[in-house]
Formats: C-alpha cells, structure tokens, sequence
C-alpha cells in the first residue's frame, strides 16, 4: 500500500512539474511570434457598417391601376429633371399611363350600377309604403279589440265583465290594455332580435307534428248563471232583456188574471141567461189566449236565461279574446314583413354601396392614370426603397413599358432631410440604442465627416436580407444626417461610426490577442524567447481593440497569436490539475497546528 501511494505523489509531482513548465513556455519558440504592447488611454466603443444614403422624407408615385395584365406608359419625364415650384404651380405632368381599358370597364359598370340605384331607391321607398300599411292593419285590429271590449261589457254589464276579465287575467279596460299590448310587443321585437334567433338556431329544438288539436277558450270555463243566481249582472243589455221579459211576463200574468175573472162572470151571466153561449165561447177563448201569451212569456225568459245569456256572453268574451290574440298575431306578421322589407333594403343598400366604392375606385385609377407635379425636386426612377429583392420582380421604368399594381413609377426625394439606411448585424444589435451618435463619410467624399444620430431600428430582422442566405440575420437601422449638405445625393454609398460607448483609461490590447481556453479569457505575455499565459477579465470592445478589466498592466508585450507549438490542456489534464490544487489545498489544512483549548484559570 506504500509503494502505491509514493507512486501516485510522484506522478502528481510530475504532472504539477509538467504543468509548470508548460506555462512558463518552455514549449517550443515565441521569438517570431508578433506582439502588441497593452495601452491605457481612452476607448471610443463603435460599431462600423455601410450603407446608402437616401431621403427619409420622398414623394412616391406607384401604379394605382389594378389590371392583371398591367399598364403601360404614354410619357414620363426622363430621370434627375429637376422640378421646380413653377412646374409643381402649372401642375406640369409627370407620368402619363394608359387609360382605355379603365374607360371601357366605366362605361360597362354605368349599366350596373343604374340598375342596382334604381333597385335601392324602390327598397327604400318601399319600407314607407309597407310600415304605413302595416301601422293601418294593427290599428284596425286594435279598434276591432276596443269594440269587442266594449260589446261584451254592454252586454253583461261593465262591473261584470271587468270580474270576469280579472279572474282570467286578461285586460279589462284602456290602460289594462296598452299595458298588455305593450309587454306583447316587447316580447315579439325580442323574439326578432337577430342575435337571438342565431343562438335560439344554434341549439336543438324538437320538433313534433302538428295535430291540429285545440283547446277550448278561456271564455268556456267561465259560469255566467251564476252571475245570474247571484244577480250580479249590471246595467247591461242582458240584464235589461231579463227586465223587459219579466215585466212581460207580469202583463201576461195580469191579463190572464183578468180574462179568468172576466170568464167567471160571464158563466154567472149566462147561468141567469143575460148572454149568449157565444159571448161566454169568446170569454174562454181571450181565456186560453191570456194562458198562451203567459207561457210564450215565461217560456222566452227562461230560454234567454239559461241558454241565450249564456251562449251570447261567451261568444262576445270568446270574440274579446280573438280580438286580443289576433291584435298579437297581426303584429308578428307585420314585424316579420318588416323584417324581410329591411333586409332587402340592406342588401340593396349594401350592393350599391359596393357598387358606388367600385365605380369611384374606377374614376380614382383613371385620375392616377395622369401624374403631375406635386413637389419640387428630383425625379427619380422607381421606388425610394427599392432594392433587389423588390426590384427585379418589375420590369424597368421607360416609356412604353408595362407596369404591375403597385409598381413604384418615379419618387422625389425632399433633400432637406437625408439619411443612410444601414444593416446592423445580430452580432451587435444590443449595443443599438436610439439617440447614439453616429459619424458618416461618403465613398465619394471621403474627407468630409458628417455627424448624425440613430432615429429608428427595426425590431425584427430583415426577412428579404435572409432568403438566400437563412444563417444571416441583420436589422434594418435609419440613421439622420444632421444639417443638409448639396454634396449629397440618394444613393450614395457611406460608412457610418456608430458610438456606442467611450471608456476613459482603461487597458486595452488588440482583439485579435484575446484567446478563449475553457471558458476563460487568456493572453500570452512574452517573456524574452518563451512566455506566460494569464488569465484576464475583458469589458467591451470594438472592431480593433478590447478593454482588459483585470490580469494586464499597461505596456506588457501581449502575443497577437497563439506560441507556436503551445497546445491548450485537454479535459483528462484539466481535472489532473484540479485534483492536484485540492491534494494540496487539503495537504495544507493537514499541517496546520491545532488550536489549543482554553483553561480556566479560575479552576
């Protein structure tokens, strides 16, 4: 067991030995190898990229015709004419297109578009003409429903009849009246309300035959002898038929009496003989006519009280009660007429409106047919962002070419307010912020430097920028030009300095100089023909240099490429010497003298 622990302190010794003087550059020779003394000084932090300068204010002309087979060109004015206020004041034309086939689609619309006028003006006369018609027949109905009211309290008697309505809940007088048919109107507008006929759709409804079967009126349940019982009939015709019936059965009951009295003394006379047989025959005929007409009399009221008082007063509630579903029934109809009436109007409505929105986008296409000068500048060919993702689907600018729908025609740029239109790579869009100070230099001008400022960054990346190339990924940037400059012209190409920082004495090296060994930033310090590797802590950087926030020193010679021969430790010697440092970390702890306990010195 002691052979193998001094075998493995050995091989960690060696592997600590190995280590040690594989960093100290004993590897190989770093005489040749290219080096860069560390500064300390200020850093400006910026990110350089092209681009091409345009207007960011412009008036652009595109082709408004939509034709599938395209518009051609008559005349256009020929490219960098200068416009100037005179021309923009005469409204000189710029861009002439041909406009026979809008003209011949105009002519054959006009056909169309009478007729659909001529059918919304009649959908729409026609709602006055069927809502007056419809107000007339439930007028009617409602006047049909007063009267029948009316017939039936006349008959038995207005306290009567409002009884006999009350108990079967139905309107008895005018306000009982307008309440019902108020809440009866509610309920059909909300039937035909078209959000609930959707859901009501929506929904299963079982649907069952139509037997035909009908149940008795609320006027059958209703005991009108009662009424008589209890003579709770009022001053109605009833109750005066009753009278006059009674009182004639009283006369015939009187005259009766009369014509027996008038018998019996006629047989006295005749006992004694001072009449004839045939004065007393007459006697007792009158007799047994006073009997019939008593009879006849009482006979008619007992018929009227237990059969024709009660037949005419449910017939006259049976028709009070017709009236009122029929007054419901004829508004339903009348709503649901009302209904089609109004969709029709709109459908009119609607497919004039859409005939009217195509005929004035019609006369909107022929007048862009003829473009004239809206604002001084110059005139360029095509669109003031084309590029050639855009631009090669369209054929070029000339007279006699054919445009497509949206085809930009010529744009002029307002050249008081001009800027460069830049991509920003992924690699350095977080250092973008809006407001960063940016200097610009034209290819064509290269000794004079503008300053500028960023005024807007696109949020996603250019998708055209990435169809041929999916791994490339940049973000469309505006940047404003300050002041204006005659020397500038849109198109142009620039390089742009963005700012993005500047730091003040700091240490920086190249970035080039900087290496990547697991996980941690390096350097190589040149130590006469070998060298040293130092771990470092690095900031932000540019395109040239980086700043070292701790490891470097200002003026120590850094290696601006890997020591030829040096290579990085794997993974299996990485953890040796992880293992190493701990062996000792541990070893160190083992030889540390115990703390000794205190003694109570009072003890």
């Amino acid at each position: 067991m002691k052979k193998w622990l001094v075998f493995i302190l050995v091989a960690a010794v060696g592997l600590g030995v190995f280590f040690s003087f594989r960093d100290s550059g004993e590897v190989g020779d770093s005489t040749d190898v290219p080096v860069y003394e560390s500064q300390r000084g200020d850093l400006v932090i910026d990110v350089l990229e092209g681009g091409n300068i345009q207007a960011l204010n412009y008036l652009e002309f595109r082709n408004e015709v939509k034709s599938s087979a395209g518009v051609k060109i008559l005349e256009i004015i020929e490219e960098g004419y200068m416009v100037t206020e005179e021309d923009v004041e005469n409204e000189k034309v710029i861009v002439r297109l041909d406009q026979s086939g809008l003209e011949e689609q105009i002519v054959d619309h006009d056909v169309d578009f009478q007729q659909t006028e001529a059918l919304y003006a009649e959908a729409k006369q026609n709602i006055e003409i069927e809502e007056s018609e419809a107000l007339s027949d439930i007028k009617a109905e409602r006047q049909i429903l007063r009267f029948a009211l009316l017939d039936f309290e006349k008959f038995v008697g207005e306290s009567a009849a409002q009884e006999i309505l009350k108990k079967l809940k139905l309107p008895y007088d005018t306000d009982s009246l307008d309440a019902y048919e108020a809440k009866a109107t509610e309920l059909i507008v909300t039937a035909f309300d078209t959000k609930n006929l959707a859901e009501s759709t929506s929904e299963d409804v079982e649907e069952k035959p139509f037997t035909g079967q009908a149940g008795d009126s609320l006027a059958a349940g209703v005991n009108f002898e009662a009424f008589l019982a209890d003579e709770k009939l009022g001053d109605g015709e009833a109750e005066q038929t009753i009278r006059r019936m009674r009182d004639e059965s009283l006369v015939a009951a009187s005259q009766l009496a009369v014509a027996s009295e008038s018998v019996q003394g006629a047989k006295r006379l005749r006992d004694r003989d001072f009449i004839t047989k045939q004065t007393l025959e007459n006697e007792l005929v009158n007799l047994d006519k006073a009997k019939l007409t008593l009879q006849t009399k009482e006979t008619e009221l007992d018929l009227f009280q237990d059969y024709e008082f009660p037949k005419e007063a449910e017939k006259m509630l049976s028709n009070f009660e017709e009236a009122l579903l029929e007054l419901i029934r004829t508004k339903r109809e009348k709503m649901a007429k009302m209904a089609q009436v109004y969709a029709r109007y709109r459908s009119y409505k609607r497919r004039y409106e859409l005939e009217l929105k195509k005929r004035k986008n019609l006369e909107e296409q022929l007048a862009s047919c003829v473009i004239r000068a809206e604002l001084p500048g110059l005139v360029a060919y095509g669109g003031a962002n084309d590029n050639y993702y855009t631009s090669r689907y369209y054929d070029g600018i000339s007279e006699g070419a054919t445009l497509k729908t949206g085809q930009p025609i010529i744009t002029i740029p307002d050249m008081s307010q001009l800027g460069v239109e830049v991509n920003i790579h992924e690699s350095h869009i977080k250092k973008i912020e809006l407001g960063q100070t940016v200097y610009i230099t034209a290819e064509s001008v290269p000794d004079k430097t503008l300053t500028g400022r960023i005024a807007k960054v696109a949020v996603l990346p250019d998708s055209n920028a990435s169809r041929y190339n999916p791994s490339l990924k940049v973000y469309p940037a505006t940047v404003e030009i300050e002041g204006t400059h005659e020397f500038l012209k849109p198109g142009m190409t620039a390089k742009v300095e963005i700012i993005v920082k500047e730091l003040e004495n700091v240490v920086y090296v190249p970035v080039q100089s900087i290496f990547i060994e697991n996980d941690q930033h390096v350097v190589f310090l040149k130590k006469g023909s070998s060298f040293e590797k130092v771990n470092v802590e690095v900031g932000a950087n540019n395109n040239e240099f980086i700043e070292i926030v701790e490891g470097l020193e200002e003026l120590q010679p850094v290696m601006l490429k890997m020591p030829d021969g040096y290579e990085p430790p794997t993974s299996s010697e990485m953890a040796g010497s992880a293992s190493q440092k701990r062996a000792r970390k541990a070893e160190k702890t083992a030889i540390r003298p115990a703390k000794q306990p205190k003694t109570d010195k009072s003890a």
